[in-house]
């Protein structure tokens, strides 16, 4: 009686499973086909874990380009806030002056503070003091360079001039003219 052993390949092996026998034999027609169809199965096997394999690197490349927007966006926020703070604490009367200034040379250390953020806010209030409060405390009188300050909001006295007497009406309108008709 013929001994028979069978031998199982490696599953990353192309060979295929083979019989022994005291004399060889040729493959049947159904082994050459289970065989192809194997070698078939073991090639669309790699395309499917190559394709896999893309498919995750992508999604992992696509993940770490959107962290790295937020995290951008989020910086950015934040030193447009941290800004803001600082240019309210140095007294800047409108944010929206806070636009002429260059702020990409502006960053965030590992405290959150904002680097540059001084030197922004000193450099508009060099160019630009309209922009700050202390700048807009007076109202120049223009030749004499003296800064007067800007009236009181008391509330304006209301004189009717229909119920005036003609002669306090006439007084009232050679004030207001200064002596001119």
């Amino acid at each position: 009686m013929a001994e028979q052993r069978l031998e199982q390949p490696d599953v990353g092996d192309d060979s295929v499973v083979t019989e022994t026998t005291e004399s060889s034999r040729e493959p049947t027609e159904f082994e050459k086909r289970l065989r192809r169809d194997l070698a078939r199965s073991r090639e669309q096997l790699r395309i499917a874990q190559a394709e896999r394999e893309a498919g995750v690197a992508l999604a992992a490349r696509e993940r770490d380009e959107a962290i790295a927007a937020i995290r951008s966006e989020s910086a950015a926020r934040l030193i447009r806030a941290e800004l803001k703070a600082q240019a309210l604490k140095a007294g800047i009367v409108d944010l929206d002056g806070l636009r002429l200034g260059d702020m990409s040379s502006l960053s965030l250390d590992e405290n959150g503070s904002v680097l540059g953020a001084e030197i922004l806010i000193e450099t508009l209030r060099q160019e630009k003091p309209y922009l700050f409060a202390d700048a807009r405390v007076g109202i120049s009188t223009g030749t004499t360079g003296q800064t007067l300050r800007p009236p009181s909001p008391a509330a304006p006295s209301v004189l009717d001039a229909r119920t005036l007497p003609r002669d306090a009406w006439q007084a009232e309108r050679q004030r207001l003219l200064g002596g001119r008709h």
